[in-house]
């Protein structure tokens, strides 16, 4: 999603929360104090689930965590109060702690558990809430179409609340949504029936950000002077009002409409007052958005010094904010304007950077595509599961009610004994039917004893249905968890030599360098395919180790040989960066072990010292006797790894590292190497000192006789 998308997508689509969680955070934290202290006295059932309620409320610009530890503690107090109400606002409530943590697929699951808890008593405002929230979370995960559906049910039941202020905004929401899509006639409809009923409101706010909305939607259409009426008329609002963040948004939505005019005095001054103010708020996404539209009126001027300098300035600002797709819009126009002052190192290593950080944002984007797959496929399933507790409830209700018409016919026998006994002692005749009757009783009896065995029986076989879904559940979230660190790692180690190659060869193509300078950047080119076949090697042994399992074949082999081998294989890296490699293992060693595990722990081992030494270090390889044990060695004199990289460096969630020449890491090797070791009878460790250097030890099983 491009910066300034995403930009809108917060101010817009975040409004609903902001609407939620409006007191000031020092306020609430006296409130959740009072309510604490209330609650410690001994007070009423009924007291105690009000004050929870008022307390997970004001604990939503606290703490999200403990807000909804405290709505667990409001719903099960609820649902002993049998209070359906409490119960929806308990489940609303921790939808959207999960919601403030980006938690979608769990706040979606609450959400919609609160929805249905509310229909049971028709409470509109929990419901409303409820379908609009779920609308929100589709919208993070870029589902326009279900966040449209949700937000338009939304809209129908707020309207029959007479909830004004949730109407309003779902018609900003779904405006927002429009005019991401570039649906900006559609966009502007919903703004306006938002600017309509805050008129009625009075609500002077609400008019002056529908105004902003309008006037930003009329102008990005191509109507600017339409589009600047309103968005005056809006400054006007914010300026009496002192909503210093508000005028800042529409000094910069001018600023874009007189850029469009081609006026671009105006455009620049507008833009400079809109980032003053944010600098004042200290609001640094406003900054790099500003700093991208004033390098954009700099690049129609053209000015290429100017467009660097906010180019540098908001890729500075984006890494302290860790915003990576305003980064890469900076690169893109770093790569322009060295393209244009011919400049063709720095725009080659910008462009680089710019895909890099692309790969790292697409890599996002497929996680977050298999989040929403996953949230579809658990309402599948939860849709199938609702259908088959529905029929087994229908078949234990027809036994139920055959239960009571043995009961009934129970009853009424018991009454004719009864009255048979109390004529027994005038009517003695009557002993035969009292008889006939007391075998009827005993036939019904056993009935009743077959239909308690067919009880159990689906009792049991319910049973066994939900164990059989826990453990294949169990199965799913393995293979998915399998499926997604897979994606993760190619998205980032894979997609990125292919992207530098497409760079070289577009830069080559252009002509704009010579064989001379292209034949340099082949040798850096090389560097990365090998890192990326040995890349290659260790994800398809992991991928095949996770889904498959690893087989070894033992034999016994001269490990010394293989240690030759590999620093063979890696003499033009070590000459690239001036590294001094000291190969100890000169006599034969043997080992048992399988040759081709070791030799791709050997690799990775040697791999993971030349990436992180920097030019100059020294390495050591070695290989010894110890009784019936073989140590191999490989030590280097490069930067060492810190105490908390050092915790975590066999574990495949630790985050990518970078070598000394900008080298990608992502423990997979490592991981490999454990795992490989491990099977081969042997043990993996290490010792580091920060700045001094990294040993790493291997011991294998000695060679058989």
């Amino acid at each position: 999603m491009p910066y300034h998308t995403a930009i809108k997508w917060f101010m817009k689509h975040c409004c609903w929360l902001l609407l939620l969680f409006s007191i000031p955070g020092y306020a609430q934290i006296a409130k959740v104090n009072e309510l604490l202290g209330q609650l410690k006295k001994p007070i009423a059932d009924t007291t105690r689930l009000r004050l929870l309620g008022k307390l997970t409320e004001a604990y939503k610009t606290v703490d999200p965590e403990k807000k909804f530890y405290y709505s667990v503690i409001y719903k099960k107090l609820a649902e002993k109060l049998h209070d359906d109400k409490a119960l929806a606002d308990a489940y609303l409530s921790m939808g959207v702690s999960y919601g403030i943590r980006s938690r979608l697929d769990s706040a979606i699951y609450y959400y919609t558990l609160a929805y249905d808890t509310a229909v049971k008593t028709n409470y509109l405002i929990v419901m409303g809430k409820s379908l609009s929230n779920t609308g929100l979370s589709y919208a993070r995960l870029d589902d326009d179409k279900e966040a449209i559906n949700y937000y338009l049910r939304a809209l129908a039941i707020l309207k029959k609340a007479d909830f004004t202020k949730g109407v309003n905004q779902c018609y900003i929401n779904i405006g927002s949504i429009y005019e991401d899509s570039r649906e900006y006639k559609l966009a502007i409809t919903y703004y306006t029936q938002a600017l309509k009923s805050y008129t009625i409101l009075k609500d002077t706010a609400g008019i002056g950000y529908a105004l902003f909305c309008v006037g930003d939607s009329y102008a990005q259409l191509g109507q600017v002077k339409k589009g600047m009426d309103y968005l005056n008329r809006s400054l006007a609002i914010r300026i009496k009002l002192d909503d210093q963040n508000g005028i800042a948004l529409v000094k910069k939505a001018l600023g874009r409409a007189y850029r469009q005019t081609k006026q671009y005095e105006l455009a620049i001054g507008n833009l400079n007052e809109a980032l003053k103010i944010t600098q004042g708020l200290n609001d640094q996404y406003e900054q790099l958005a500003i700093m991208l539209d004033l390098s954009d009126v700099y690049l129609d001027i053209p000015n290429y010094d100017k467009v660097k300098d906010y180019a540098l300035q908001g890729i500075k600002i984006g890494k302290a904010i860790d915003s990576k797709s305003g980064v890469a819009d900076c690169y893109l126009r770093l790569v322009t304007v060295y393209k244009k002052k011919h400049d063709i190192p720095k725009a080659f290593a910008a462009q680089s950077e710019m895909l890099a950080i692309q790969d790292s944002l697409q890599g996002e984007k497929s996680l977050k595509d298999v989040t929403l797959m996953e949230i579809n496929r658990m309402r599948a399933e939860n849709a199938t599961l609702a259908k088959d507790n529905h029929l087994i409830t229908t078949k234990n209700t027809s036994i139920l009610t055959k239960l009571n018409h043995y009961s009934n016919t129970i009853v009424f026998t018991s009454i004719v004994l009864v009255l048979a006994i109390f004529l027994l002692v005038v009517l003695y005749r009557r002993n035969a039917e009292k008889q006939a009757s007391n075998k009827q009783l005993v036939i019904q009896q056993q009935e009743i004893a077959n239909i308690n065995k067919e009880l159990a029986l689906v009792n049991e076989e319910l049973n066994t249905q939900m164990e059989l879904v826990s453990a294949q559940n169990i199965e799913l979230e393995r293979l998915n968890d399998i499926k997604t660190k897979f994606f993760s790692i190619i998205s980032h180690d894979l997609r990125g030599p292919l992207g530098t190659l497409q760079t070289l060869l577009a830069v080559y193509h252009d002509g704009i360098i010579g064989k001379k300078e292209f034949n340099s950047l082949l040798m850096k080119l090389e560097d990365t395919i090998i890192s990326t076949g040995t890349f290659l090697d260790n994800l398809l042994e992991w991928s095949k180790s996770q889904l498959e399992g690893i087989i070894i074949k033992p034999v016994n082999f001269n490990i010394s040989e293989c240690i030759l081998e590999n620093a063979r294989l890696y003499e033009t890296k070590i000459g690239l960066k001036s590294l001094k490699v000291i190969n100890l293992a000169t006599e034969p060693v043997q080992v048992y072990a399988d040759r081709n595990m070791i030799n791709l722990v050997i690799r990775n081992l040697l791999s993971n010292s030349i990436k992180f030494c920097n030019p100059g270090d020294e390495i050591k390889l070695n290989a010894e006797v110890n009784g019936d044990k073989v140590i191999v060695s490989i030590a280097d004199t490069g930067p060492g790894i810190s105490a908390a990289n050092a915790d975590k460096l066999f574990n495949l969630e630790h985050t990518l590292s970078m070598g000394t020449h900008g080298e990608k890491g992502n423990n997979l090797g490592l991981i490999l190497c454990r795992d490989m070791v491990t099977q081969n009878n042997g043990k993996i460790w290490f010792d580091t000192k920060q700045d001094e250097g990294t040993v790493f030890w291997v011991e294998l099983p000695g060679a058989t006789k």
